[in-house]
């Protein structure tokens, strides 16, 4: 049985701590990039958006077992910014209950036009059940806060189709 020399054990050893210490630090060096990378998207976000200026557009579905397809919105004839769902997303946001942002635009205070359209079709549908549509042409003021605004997809009233209808979240005061 061959043995190492006590010379090249304690290299050894020395050398295994070198290079856990350089992973260590790579490490650190990581985490810093990544955070300083937050921090930079954060900045440029307000910077693209400042508070005065930003309205968010959310979508939610209170219809039970409707999958969502597309939704667009546009705010003043703007260009519309469109969401085209794949079947996990729509299931997401249905299992969720939760609310996910379409888009975030830019305003000046004031009335404006927001208008919104999507496409949905129930889970259980047959094929070549039709597709489900509504649209809602509203308007909304702005202020110097920052706007919140929820398009919810829900039932108009017993056995109607789902609706959009407006929601505004306002900032407590």
């Amino acid at each position: 049985m061959l043995g190492l020399a006590p010379g090249a054990t304690a290299w050894a050893d020395a050398e295994s701590d070198a290079a856990l210490q350089l992973d260590q630090s790579i490490q650190v060096l990581k985490d810093e990039a990544l955070q300083f990378n937050r921090d930079a998207q954060l900045v440029e976000e307000e910077f693209s958006y400042p508070p005065q200026t930003r309205v968010d557009v959310y979508v939610s579905v209170e219809t039970a077992a409707l999958l969502m397809r597309t939704i667009s919105v546009s705010i003043d004839g703007s260009t519309p910014v469109n969401f085209d769902y794949s079947d996990f997303d729509a299931r997401a946001l249905l299992k969720s209950r939760g609310m996910q942002r379409i888009g975030r635009f830019n305003v000046s205070k004031g009335s404006h036009k927001l208008h919104a359209e999507y496409v949905g079709q129930y889970a259980d549908a047959k094929d070549g059940e039709p597709e489900l549509a509504d649209r809602i042409d509203t308007v909304f003021d702005k202020t110097l806060l920052p706007a919140t605004l929820e398009l919810i997809v829900g039932k108009a009233n017993r056995g109607g189709k789902p609706i959009l209808r407006l929601k505004e979240w306002r900032p407590a005061p």
